[in-house]
C-alpha cells in the first residue's frame, strides 16, 4: 500500500491484527489516520482429522518482522509511538509453562477435537442437547454457553486434561493468542474481559468481570490456571528490551490490552453508542451493537459477549460462519482461473468482475435464491447440519445471476441476523457497515435495499478492527476523553438508502430465503449428520 509521509509532532500507535493467517502492523496516528501498513502470513497444520494447530511463536515472529518492515517503509521516528496494542483471533488455546513457553501447538478456534468431550460433558436431561440445569448456570453467571461443536476452550482444556494428563499437570496458564503474545513483549500474563467472556467462564453480571469458581470446578479447570483479567483500553505492561531489540522500537513503551476481531471491528465501525448496530462483511460476519443491558436469543443463537467497554456495555452479537469466503469459494472452486479472468475484463482484482456482474444484473436475479449456509449456521439457525445451496436454478441463468444470488442470499441472510437482533431490543434505521465486503459499493446496495435501511460505508472498511483498537488506545492514554468520542475519528465515505422500487421483491423473495431452510431442516440433518 502507498504509505503516508510523517509530519512532525504526530505520535502513532502500532497495531497489530494477529488474524488466522496472517498478521498484519498497522500504523495510525493517535487520532486513527492510517499511515501505512505490513503483512506476514503463516499457516496452520492439520496433524489428524478435526485436530487443527499453530506454532505460537509464528505469531511473535510476524510481529517481530513487520514491525522491522513497517518502520522501514514508512520512515517514522520508532520514539514516536506512544502505544502497541492488537486485535486477534478468538477462541485459541495456548497452554504454557511458568517461562511462557508453550508445552505443545495452539489448539486453533477451527479445531473440533473436543466435540465428543462436550457431548459428554452436556450430560441428560437435555434440551437441543445442552443439559438444562447447566445452562441456565451459565447463562445467568455468563451471558452464554459453550457450544456442541468442541470449538470453545472449555472443550479444549477438558479434551487436554483427559488425553493428555502428563502433559496437563505441567501447564501454568492457558492462554489465548493475544495473550501469548503480550506475554512475550511484556513478561505478564493478561487477558482482555471481551475475549475471556467467551471461555464461557467468566461473571460478567454487573461488570464483575472475574474468573467464576463455580463455572471452573464445574469444568474441571484451576481458576489458577488463567490468566488475570483487565479491561481492553488498559496498559496490561510496557515493551521489554529483548522484544523492543528484536522490532527496532525503544524498550519501555505501553503496551494496551487490545481485544479480540469481533469487538474491536464493532468499535471500529462507529456505531458505538446505545443501540447503534453494524453490519460486518469479512470471512465471517454477522449483526452487532452495543448495549447497555444484556439478552440472549437461544432459539436464534443471538446473545451479548464483552465489549471494549466493559464497564458500561454489552455487545449484541448475531455471528454468521461463512459471508466473504462464499466469494472465495465461488473464485477458488466454481469460476475458472483467477488469472485469465481478470485479464479478459482488464481488472486487477476478480472482485471488481463480480461487483461488474452483480451490478449489471437485475435485482433478485431471475428467481435464483442462495443460501450461504456453507459450514452450518450459527445465528439465525443455530444448526450444524445446515449448508448452502442454489435454488430455482433453470437453463436461462448464467454467471451474472449467480454472482447476484449470492451477494443477495447474504444480504438475505444479515437481514434475518438484524432481525433477531432488533427483536431483542429496538429496531433501527442505520447500520455502519465495515470488512473487506464492504469495498463493493454494489453489495451496499444490495444490503440496503434487502434490509429497507440506510447503509452506512466505513472508509478502509477492511481496517475497522485495527483502526478500533488504535482510537481505543488513544483512549486509554488520554489522547481522547471519552469512549463514545471515538466515533468522531472513524468517517463514512458513503451512504447508500433503499430503493424503494426493489421493496415488494425483496421482501417476497426474503420470506421465501426462510421458507428454503423451515421445509428443509430435516434434510439437511439427514444428509450431514
Amino acid at each position: 500500500m502507498q504509505i503516508r509521509r510523517k509530519q512532525s509532532g504526530e505520535k502513532y500507535i502500532l497495531t497489530y491484527d494477529i488474524g488466522t493467517s496472517s498478521n498484519k502492523a498497522v500504523l495510525f496516528t493517535e487520532f486513527g489516520k492510517l499511515i501505512g501498513m505490513a503483512k506476514e502470513e503463516y499457516s496452520l497444520s492439520y496433524p489428524r482429522p478435526n485436530h487443527v494447530e499453530q506454532d505460537p511463536f509464528d505469531w511473535v515472529n510476524a510481529i517481530y518482522h513487520t514491525t522491522r518492515k513497517l518502520l522501514k517503509e514508512s520512515r517514522i521516528n520508532p520514539r514516536n509511538i506512544v502505544a502497541l496494542t492488537f486485535a486477534c483471533q478468538m477462541q485459541t488455546t495456548v497452554a504454557v509453562d511458568r517461562d511462557g513457553n508453550p508445552l505443545m501447538p495452539a489448539i486453533s478456534w477451527l479445531d473440533t477435537r473436543a466435540e465428543e468431550i462436550m457431548r459428554r460433558f452436556w450430560r441428560p436431561p437435555r434440551i437441543k442437547g445442552y443439559n438444562i440445569f447447566y445452562l441456565l448456570r451459565f447463562l445467568s453467571i455468563t451471558g452464554g454457553s459453550p457450544g456442541h461443536t468442541g470449538k470453545d476452550p472449555i472443550g479444549k482444556i477438558i479434551w487436554l486434561k483427559h488425553h493428555h494428563p502428563d502433559l496437563f499437570s505441567k501447564i501454568y496458564k492457558f492462554l489465548d493468542a493475544k495473550d501469548f503474545v503480550i506475554y512475550h513483549l511484556t513478561g505478564q500474563f493478561v487477558k482482555s474481559v471481551d475475549m475471556a467472556v467467551v471461555w464461557w467462564l467468566l461473571d460478567t453480571r454487573k461488570n464483575r468481570n472475574q474468573w467464576h469458581p463455580g463455572l471452573c470446578r464445574l469444568a474441571g479447570i484451576e481458576p489458577e490456571h488463567l490468566p488475570e483479567v483487565k479491561e481492553s483500553a488498559a496498559i496490561v505492561g510496557h515493551l521489554s528490551s529483548n522484544a523492543a531489540s528484536r522490532m527496532g522500537l525503544s524498550a519501555g513503551i505501553p503496551v494496551i490490552n487490545g481485544a479480540g476481531d469481533i469487538s474491536s471491528s464493532a468499535l471500529g465501525s462507529g456505531a458505538i453508542g446505545e443501540g447503534e448496530l453494524n453490519i460486518r462483511l469479512g470471512t465471517s460476519g454477522g449483526v452487532s451493537g452495543h448495549f447497555t443491558r444484556r439478552k440472549i436469543d437461544l432459539t436464534h443463537y443471538a446473545g451479548c459477549i464483552g465489549s471494549t467497554f466493559p464497564k458500561k456495555y454489552y455487545l449484541a452479537l448475531a455471528h454468521q460462519e461463512t459471508v466473504g469466503i462464499c466469494l472465495e469459494w465461488l473464485k477458488n472452486k466454481i469460476l475458472y482461473h483467477e488469472k485469465q479472468l481478470t485479464s479478459e475484463s482488464h481488472v486487477e482484482d476478480v472482485f471488481q468482475i463480480f461487483d461488474q456482474m452483480a451490478e449489471t444484473t437485475p435485482p433478485g436475479s431471475g428467481g435464483l435464491i442462495f443460501t450461504p449456509w456453507m459450514y452450518g449456521e450459527r445465528c439465525p439457525l443455530d444448526d450444524h447440519f445446515v449448508r448452502a445451496g442454489l435454488f430455482n436454478v433453470s437453463l436461462h441463468h448464467n454467471r451474472e445471476h449467480i454472482i447476484r444470488a449470492i451477494f443477495e442470499g447474504i444480504a438475505f441472510n444479515i437481514r434475518w441476523a438484524m432481525e433477531t437482533v432488533e427483536n431483542l431490543y429496538q429496531p433501527v434505521q442505520q447500520l455502519n457497515i465495515i470488512g473487506g465486503g464492504a469495498k463493493s459499493e454494489i453489495w451496499c446496495q444490495i444490503i440496503a435495499d434487502i434490509t429497507n435501511r440506510q447503509i452506512n460505508q466505513v472508509a478502509n472498511p477492511q481496517e475497522a478492527n485495527a483502526r478500533g483498537v488504535a482510537l481505543l488506545a488513544s483512549y486509554g492514554l488520554g489522547f481522547i476523553s471519552n469512549f463514545e468520542d471515538i466515533k468522531n475519528y472513524i468517517h463514512i465515505k458513503k451512504r447508500f438508502s433503499p430503493n424503494f422500487q426493489n421493496r415488494e421483491l425483496y421482501d417476497r423473495l426474503f420470506a421465501e430465503f426462510k421458507n428454503i431452510y423451515k421445509q428443509n431442516k430435516n434434510w439437511y440433518k439427514r444428509l450431514n449428520r
